[in-house]
């Protein structure tokens, strides 16, 4: 990460200090460049007389003092499409942005334009929703065994080779209400641990990674296990693949990530496979 800059899409707006704020505090921790980006909608700016002369002038005035090598880039367009272009570009290793933004609080995943950068930026997106304060001290990973997953958690152990990793896969006992046997789940539950084995048995996973990793299988929907083991490890970073093994994420993209990942107070780190 060291050599990679890192891009914050803004959108100017007071919540996004927070975003600004992790951005910069990353960029030091990782001694390296940060891109602050933001897009004027040509509509919007016409109506409203705005030029990017001013919005540039505006950003270099809230700007904390820092000593964190800082880059304004203020374009004319569509946000989703420029900020993924600019990351290109400039060989970025993330982009961060905040929730206050754009669209409205409700379409951060689902709508335009950051659910277009989530999906087609070929880095991370980290998604900030908590002033920061401290450095990350306990991060969660959710797992269904796939590769895109696979891929969120070696970026997890990249991105932040010190702290405590949490790996858990969530799994439901099929026709649980009907079939009231303790021998089922007991042989589901058994089935789920050796998924588990095989995954963390791949070689990619480095040593260093595993003396700090826990992983656990935990009985229940995706949503109520994560929000239990959140609060059991004290998490401050929950980070997800984008895409899963049977359309993990795309299924949760499509129907419960606006009350998941809306609810969720921590930051969310969301990873496409590298493929």
């Amino acid at each position: 990460m060291k050599s990679k800059p890192i891009l914050l899409a803004t959108d100017m707006t007071a919540r996004c200090d927070r975003a600004l704020d992790r951005a910069l505090m990353l960029a030091k921790m990782w001694d390296t460049r940060l891109i602050v980006v933001h897009v004027l909608d040509p509509k919007q700016a016409k109506k409203k007389g705005l030029v990017p002369k001013e919005a540039r002038i505006q950003l270099e005035e809230e700007l904390p003092e820092t000593d964190v090598d800082v880059q304004f880039i203020i374009e004319m367009g569509y946000i989703g499409e420029l900020v993924i272009e600019t990351a290109k570009r400039e060989r970025c290793g993330l982009i961060v942005t905040g929730v206050g933004h754009y669209d409205g609080f409700s379409d951060i995943f689902l709508g335009s334009p950051v659910d277009h950068i989530v999906r087609n930026a070929h880095v991370p997106v980290l998604i900030i929703k908590r002033k920061p304060i401290n450095p990350y001290r306990s991060i969660l990973i959710a797992t269904d065994f796939s590769d895109c997953s696979m891929t969120a958690l070696k970026k997890a152990a990249e991105f932040f080779p010190e702290v405590p990793l949490h790996l858990v896969h969530a799994y439901n006992v099929p026709y649980s209400g009907w079939l009231k046997s303790d021998q089922i789940t007991k042989e589901i539950g058994a089935e789920e641990a050796k998924f588990m084995e095989r995954f963390l048995a791949q070689t990619t996973i480095d040593n260093a990674t595993f003396k700090r990793l826990q992983a656990s299988n935990e009985k229940g929907e995706l949503g109520v296990v994560l929000f239990k083991k959140i609060q059991e490890v004290q998490s401050d970073l929950v980070v997800l693949g984008t895409h899963g093994k049977s359309g993990f994420m795309r299924a949760s993209m499509g129907n419960n990530a606006r009350v998941l990942l809306s609810c969720v107070k921590q930051d969310v780190m969301m990873v496409r496979d590298s493929q």
